[in-house]
């Protein structure tokens, strides 16, 4: 399949393609006589992965470890639940996180918005009578 098969297929873009093969996320394409990069009909099926572990948090150096195989499940499931169980505790870590740190965000305009109602208004400027100037 030329890159442009490959991409649509794929739900892609073809600069991704180029990106994942030039990082080594994806094997190096063959090249046609004509110069054309031949992709194999499988690699949709591994797109398709990346672009769900991406999505699901992984990066491309974590997706980029796991050994890869075609089949109806690129990674046998015991390891996909293992890296799924794992990414999931990381989250709930950055929940807590945002958590904590929403918290402290919310305190602290508290504590500004009481700072607010507890200052002295201002004193209105005093005038002299009759001409109309502020001193």
């Amino acid at each position: 399949m030329k890159i442009g098969e490959i991409a649509k297929a794929a739900g892609v873009t073809t600069s991704r393609i180029r990106f994942y093969e030039k990082r080594g996320i994806i094997a190096p394409a063959t090249r046609g006589a004509n110069g054309y990069r031949d992709y194999p009909e499988e690699l949709v099926a591994l797109l398709r992965f990346i672009e769900q572990a991406q999505g699901l948090g992984f990066t491309l150096r974590e997706i980029a470890s796991v050994e890869v195989r075609s089949g109806q499940h690129p990674i046998p499931c015991d390891e996909a639940i293992r890296l799924l169980s794992a990414k999931s505790d990381a989250v709930d870590v950055l929940i807590a996180e945002a958590k904590e740190r929403k918290r402290r965000i919310d305190t602290l305009i508290g504590e500004l918005r009481r700072s607010q109602e507890g200052a002295a208004p201002a004193s209105p400027p005093q005038t002299h009578q009759g001409d109309g100037l502020r001193r």
